[in-house]
């Protein structure tokens, strides 16, 4: 196979191609994406480093980074922080964030 063949089945695999950054609003939340490193596992299964912080109800959370194979994984992986963020914030545990 051809240099030209693999780029181009790699190609559409791609469901969709995000360059950072970006801003997304979930579950109220804003969620700014810096930064997207692909990388391979020893299994050959292609994953992704996101790098990105929150944004909601008058806080920031810190940079953090999730490791996802797909879109719907990541928008999964980033509820679960927003939920976690939310009861963070309504309990009073808000030392762990940026007011803004």
């Amino acid at each position: 196979m051809e240099v030209s063949q693999v780029n181009q089945a790699e190609n559409e695999k791609m469901s969709r191609i995000i360059v950072p950054p970006v801003a997304i609003r979930i579950d109220d939340a804003w969620v700014y994406i810096i930064e997207v490193v692909p990388h391979d596992w020893i299994d050959g299964k292609k994953h992704y480093l996101v790098s990105c912080y929150v944004e909601w109800g008058g806080y920031r959370s810190q940079v953090f980074t999730l490791d996802v194979t797909s879109n719907k994984e990541l928008e999964y992986k980033l509820r679960t922080e927003i939920a976690k963020m939310k009861l963070m914030i309504m309990s009073g545990k808000t030392e762990l964030f940026k007011k803004v």
